[in-house]
C-alpha cells in the first residue's frame, strides 16, 4: 500500500499522461482556432470592408497556425495570374506587387485545380508541380493552401507556410477552410452590394437627370414616387405629389382615356400602355403629356404602374404653328397665278400647289406621289429641264406643258453632305390666248388619247351602219384581228345577232340626242354571242340631221349571268324562308297528332286490334311527316347541325355497302379519291343524307343501268366560284362529286332542280325534296354546289365542303331509343298552343308526374313565384306571346331559381327574332316529338338534378 496521498506511477501511466496531455493540447488548439474563425465571422457580419477583412484573415492565420508566412492570392482570370493581395512575413514591397502565374505546372495553378486543401510537407521534394516562385525565394519548406471560392469563379488562394518542416493536422486544414469560407462569403456579399450600389446610382442618375418625368402610381391612382424632373417640367416638388391621386391633376376631358389606360395596364402587366393627356401645372395652366407605362405586381399582389411622361406642349404648339404656316403659305400660293412644285432625287412629286394648276385641270396635291418622268413622258423639253435640275443645275426655262406655257425656275436642294436631295421650283403661267384652231387641235389629240386607252369599246358610226372610227377596246371586245377588219363590216349584218335590233336602237334618237343603258345582243368575229350595253349620243349637223353616232359599248355578258345567279339565289332564299315557316307550324300539328295518338293507343283495350292497327297507321304517317318536315327544314337551312371534323373518304367507304344495296345490279359504282385529303367541317348525318340523296337521283336517272362515279378531291375555289356558288368559307374545300351516265337534263330543268317539290319523276315516285334538301344542307355548311348536265350526256354534281382547320373528335353514333320511365315530381308546362298544351299535360300525368300549366312566359313567372319551391322542372316552348321561353329562363335565373329547363321548338335554332342561337348547353327537344321522346328527356333531366 502507498502512503496516504501519494500515488506511485508506473511506466504505462506515464504514456497515458503524455497522451492525455496531447489530447488536451489538441482540444485547446482546436478551440482557439474555432474562436479565431468566429471572431473573423463577426467582423464580416459587422460589415467590415473586404480589404480590412483580408488583412485580418492573414494575420489571424499566421498567429493561430504559428507559421512564418500567410497570404491571400487574388486570381485575375483574364490573364490567368495571381497577385499577392495580402500577407504576413513576406519581404517588404511584395504585397500588392508580386504577380504569380496560374499555369497548371505551378504551385498556385495546382491548388486552383485541386478539389480540396493542398498540403506541402517538403517543398524541395515536391513532384506534383514544377515551380513555386513566391515560396522558393522566401525559403518555404512546408505549407497549407485552400481555395477561396467565389459565386461564379474562385476569388483566389488562402495559404499558410513555414520556413521549417512541420506537419499540418486535419484541424489545421478545417481551420484554414473555415477562414477561406468566411472570406468567400464576405467577398460575394461585397461584390453584390457594390453591383447593387452602382445599379442604384446609375438608375438614380438616369432618373434625376432625365428630360422626362418618371412616376410610380398605385393601382388606386395615387403617386408613390415622382422624379426630380417633375419640378422642372410641371412646377411641383416631388414630395407635393406623393400620396395624392393622379386623377386630380388630369384634365376632366381626358379622365376616361387615362382611367382606361390604367385599367388595361393592371389587367395585362406584360403590355406597355401609351396615352396622351393634359396635366395641370402648378401655376394652374395645362401641359400636354405623352406617357408610356407598364404595371409591375409586387410581393403583396398589388400592381404599381411605372410611368414615363414627356412634356409635348411645346412640340404640339410648334406642330400647330407649322400647320398654320403651311396653310397660310398654301392660301397665298392658291391665290397667285403660279405653281409651286418640288420633286425628290427620283423625280417623284412631293409638292404641287398654286392656282396655276387650274389651267392644267389638276387639283392642289393631286400630283404628289406621281413620277415627273411619267407625267412629262411626251414633253421632251420638260424632261430635259428635269434632268438638268436633277444634275444639280439652277436655271430658268420656258416650257410648254399640255398646251400651257410656263416660265419655270429650278433650284436644287442638297443634304448636309452635299448630295442632291431634290429640286424645288416655281412656274408662272405666261400662256397667251391661243387660236381656236390650235386649241381645237390639242383638244382632239387629248380626246383621241383618251379613247385609245379606254377599257370600254368606243366607236363612231354612220347612220347607214358603218364604223367610222373604233378604239382598240372595241376591236378586242368583238374579237376582230385588226381595226381595219372591223371598219369594213356592216353593223346590222355582221355585228348585231338580230339585224332588226339596230333600227330599233336608232329609232330612240328620234326623240332624244342621247341614249343610256340600252342592252343589245352582238356577235363576235368567231360567232359567239355577247350581251352589250350601249350608251351614246347623236352628233347633228346645223340642219338637225344626224351626222354620226358616238357610242360607248360595255360587255355585260358576265355581269348579267351573275345577276341571274343572284336572282336565283334570292328566289331560293325566299322559298326557304317560306318553307321553314310552314315546317315550323306543321311541327306543332304533328306533335299534337303523335301525342294524342299515343294516348288513345294506351287507352284502347288490347282486344281492339283493328283500332290499334288504325292508330299505328296514324302514328306511322305522322312519323313519315316528321321525316318530310326535317327535309323541309334542311332545305330551309333551319335544321340543327353538329359540325365536327368528318373524313369524306371514310364516310364513302363506310356507306359503300349500303349504296351497293340500293342500286340495281346493272349500275356499276366507281369510287376515286385523292390521297391525304383534309377532313371537312360538316355534320356526319347531314353528309350521309346528301350522299344518299345524290346517289338516289343518279340511280333514277339510269333506268337502263350505267356507271355511277363518286370521287373526292381537294380544291381551292376562286373568288368568282365562291361568289357564284354562295360559299362563305375562305379557305380550301374538299369536293364530293357524284357523276352518272343517265338521261341528263336540259337547261330549263337544271335551273329548277333545287326548288322544293319540283320533280321530273312520275306521280308517286318522288317528293321533290331530295335535291332541295341537299341545296339547303350544303349552304348551311357554308359550302357550295354546282351541277353540269346535258340531255343524253348524264349529270355531274359537285358539292364543296369547307376543309376543317383543326381536327375534332368525330361524332359518335347513339344507340336506339330507351324505354320511357315516369315519376312523381312536379313539372311546370309552358305552351301557348292550347291543344298541344293539353296533350303534353296528359302525357306527363299518365307517366305519374304532377303538372302545372301556363299559356306563356309571363303566366309561368307568376306560377314560379307562387309555387316555385315544389317545381322540379320547367318544360317550355321557345316562341310565345308576351314572354318567350328564353326570356322566361333568363328571368328565372335572375330571381335565383335553379330548376332545370327543357326547351321545345319547331326550329332547332330557337326563335325567329334574329337573336343568337340558343346556348347548346341548355336541354332542347325538337318538335315533333313522340311521348317516348318527351318522357325520356324529362326523366334524364330530373335524374341528373337529383
Amino acid at each position: 500500500m502507498s502512503p496516504k496521498g501519494i500515488k506511485i506511477l508506473r511506466p504505462d501511466d506515464d504514456d497515458r499522461l503524455v497522451e492525455l496531455t496531447r489530447t488536451e493540447e489538441t482540444l485547446r488548439a482546436t478551440a482557439h482556432q474555432q474562436e479565431a474563425v468566429a471572431h473573423l465571422g463577426q467582423q464580416a457580419l459587422a460589415g467590415a470592408p473586404v480589404s480590412e477583412l483580408i488583412d485580418a484573415a492573414v494575420a489571424l492565420v499566421a498567429r493561430v497556425l504559428e507559421v512564418d508566412f500567410s497570404c491571400v492570392l487574388e486570381l485575375r482570370a483574364p490573364s490567368r495570374t495571381l497577385v499577392l493581395r495580402a500577407g504576413v512575413g513576406w519581404r517588404e514591397g511584395s504585397v500588392g506587387r508580386t504577380v504569380l502565374p496560374a499555369t497548371p505546372d505551378t504551385h498556385a495553378g495546382y491548388v486552383l485545380r485541386s478539389p480540396g486543401a493542398v498540403v506541402v510537407e517538403d517543398l524541395a521534394a515536391e513532384t506534383r508541380f514544377g515551380s513555386a516562385p513566391l515560396l522558393d525565394v522566401h525559403g518555404v519548406v512546408s505549407g497549407l493552401s485552400v481555395i477561396i471560392h467565389g459565386k461564379e469563379r474562385p476569388f483566389g488562394i488562402l495559404g499558410a507556410h513555414s520556413a521549417r518542416r512541420r506537419a499540418f493536422t486535419s484541424h489545421d486544414v478545417h481551420f484554414l477552410q473555415a477562414a477561406a469560407s468566411v472570406l468567400a462569403t464576405a467577398i460575394d456579399r461585397a461584390t453584390a452590394e457594390e453591383a447593387l450600389r452602382r445599379s442604384e446610382e446609375h438608375f438614380r442618375s438616369l432618373i434625376e437627370n432625365a428630360l422626362d418625368i418618371v412616376t410610380v402610381v398605385g393601382e388606386d391612382g395615387t403617386f408613390q414616387y415622382a422624379s426630380p424632373s417633375v419640378e422642372r417640367l410641371l412646377g411641383y416638388r416631388p414630395g407635393e405629389l406623393l400620396q395624392r391621386n393622379a386623377f386630380q391633376f388630369v384634365h376632366p376631358d381626358d379622365l376616361p382615356v387615362v382611367a382606361e389606360a390604367l385599367a388595361r395596364a393592371i389587367k395585362d402587366p406584360a403590355a406597355a400602355q401609351m396615352e396622351a393627356f393634359r396635366f395641370r401645372h402648378r401655376n394652374g395652366g395645362w401641359r400636354a403629356l405623352e406617357a408610356i407605362g407598364q404595371a409591375r405586381v409586387g410581393p403583396d399582389g398589388r400592381a404599381r404602374l411605372i410611368v414615363n411622361s414627356r412634356d409635348v406642349t411645346e412640340r404640339n404648339r410648334q406642330d400647330r404653328a407649322l400647320r398654320e404656316s403651311k396653310e397660310r403659305l398654301r392660301t397665298v400660293i392658291a391665290g397667285a397665278p403660279l405653281v409651286l412644285f418640288s420633286f425628290d432625287r427620283n423625280g417623284t412629286f412631293t409638292l404641287a400647289e398654286g392656282r396655276g394648276l387650274d389651267a392644267l385641270g389638276v387639283r392642289p396635291g393631286q400630283l404628289v406621289g406621281q413620277s415627273v418622268f411619267q407625267l412629262y413622258a411626251d414633253l421632251p423639253q420638260a424632261l430635259a429641264d428635269v434632268r438638268r435640275a436633277l444634275a444639280g443645275e439652277a436655271f430658268s426655262s420656258v416650257v410648254e406643258v399640255y398646251g400651257i406655257v410656263f416660265e419655270a425656275s429650278y433650284t436644287p436642294i442638297r443634304d448636309r453632305d452635299g448630295s442632291l436631295a431634290g429640286v424645288i421650283g416655281v412656274g408662272t403661267d405666261i400662256t397667251e390666248r391661243r387660236k381656236a384652231e390650235e386649241a381645237l387641235r390639242r383638244s382632239e389629240e387629248s380626246s383621241r388619247a383618251l379613247v385609245q386607252h379606254a377599257t370600254y369599246g368606243i366607236y363612231r358610226s354612220s347612220p347607214e351602219g358603218r364604223f367610222l372610227a373604233v378604239n382598240p377596246a372595241l376591236v378586242k371586245l368583238l374579237g376582230y384581228p385588226s381595226e381595219d377588219a372591223l371598219l369594213a363590216v356592216d353593223m346590222a349584218r355582221d355585228v348585231y345577232a338580230d339585224p332588226a335590233e339596230r333600227p330599233q336602237v336608232i329609232a330612240r334618237f328620234d326623240h332624244s340626242d342621247a341614249v343610256q343603258g340600252v342592252d343589245v345582243t352582238w356577235k363576235r368575229w368567231d360567232g359567239r354571242k355577247i350581251l352589250v350595253r350601249l350608251s351614246g349620243r347623236a352628233v347633228r349637223r346645223r340642219d338637225g340631221s344626224i351626222d354620226c353616232f358616238e357610242t360607248l359599248a360595255e360587255d355585260v355578258t358576265e355581269r348579267r349571268a351573275l345577276e341571274e345567279q343572284l336572282r336565283q339565289s334570292q328566289k331560293m332564299e325566299a322559298i326557304g324562308q317560306l318553307t321553314g315557316g310552314i315546317a315550323h307550324d306543321f311541327n306543332n300539328l304533328l306533335t299534337i297528332i303523335l301525342a294524342n295518338a299515343e294516348l288513345i293507343a294506351r287507352a284502347l283495350p288490347t282486344d281492339r286490334s283493328d283500332a290499334q292497327a288504325d292508330l299505328r297507321d296514324v302514328i306511322s304517317a305522322a312519323l313519315r311527316g316528321r321525316v318530310m318536315v326535317k327535309e323541309l327544314l334542311g332545305f330551309a337551312r333551319r335544321s340543327s347541325l353538329n359540325l365536327t371534323a368528318v373524313d369524306l373518304s371514310g364516310v364513302l367507304a363506310d356507306l359503300s355497302g349500303m349504296l351497293r344495296r340500293i342500286l340495281p345490279a346493272d349500275v356499276e359504282i366507281v369510287t376515286a379519291g385523292d390521297e391525304g385529303l383534309p377532313e371537312v367541317r360538316a355534320d356526319l348525318h347531314a353528309t350521309e343524307q346528301i350522299l344518299f340523296n345524290l346517289v338516289t337521283n343518279a340511280r333514277d336517272a339510269m333506268p337502263n343501268g350505267g356507271v355511277l362515279r363518286i370521287e373526292t378531291r381537294r380544291v381551292h375555289l376562286t373568288d368568282e366560284q365562291r361568289a357564284s356558288g354562295g360559299a362563305t368559307h375562305d379557305g380550301d374545300f374538299v369536293c364530293l362529286a357524284v357523276e352518272d351516265t343517265g338521261v341528263g337534263m336540259d337547261e330549263q330543268t337544271r335551273q329548277r332542280i333545287f326548288e322544293p317539290f319540283f320533280t321530273t319523276k312520275p306521280v308517286g315516285r318522288g317528293t321533290g325534296l331530295g335535291l332541295a334538301t341537299v341545296y339547303g344542307l350544303v349552304r348551311q355548311h357554308g359550302g357550295s354546289i354546282e351541277v353540269d348536265s346535258e340531255p343524253g350526256k348524264g349529270t355531274r354534281v359537285r358539292v364543296y365542303f369547307p376543309a376543317a382547320e383543326v381536327a375534332a373528335t368525330p361524332l359518335q353514333r347513339t344507340s336506339g331509343p330507351q324505354q320511357a320511365r315516369g315519376g312523381s315530381e312536379t313539372i311546370l308546362l309552358v305552351e301557348d298552343d292550347d291543344q298541344l298544351r293539353r296533350a303534353t299535360k296528359r302525357v306527363l300525368e299518365d307517366a305519374g308526374y304532377q303538372v302545372l300549366t301556363a299559356a306563356d312566359g309571363q303566366e309561368a313567372l307568376d306560377v314560379l313565384r307562387q309555387q316555385g319551391e315544389g317545381i322540379r322542372l320547367v318544360v317550355s316552348d321557345l316562341v310565345m306571346p308576351r314572354l318567350g321561353g328564353r326570356a322566361l329562363h333568363d328571368q328565372a335565373r335572375r330571381e335565383g331559381r335553379a330548376m332545370p329547363f327543357l326547351f321545345a321548338s319547331g326550329y332547332s335554332d330557337g326563335d325567329r327574332s334574329g337573336r343568337a342561337p340558343l346556348d347548346p348547353s341548355l336541354p332542347f327537344l325538337f318538335k315533333p316529338w313522340t311521348p317516348n321522346d318527351l318522357l325520356n328527356k324529362v326523366r334524364e333531366l330530373l335524374d341528373a338534378n337529383t
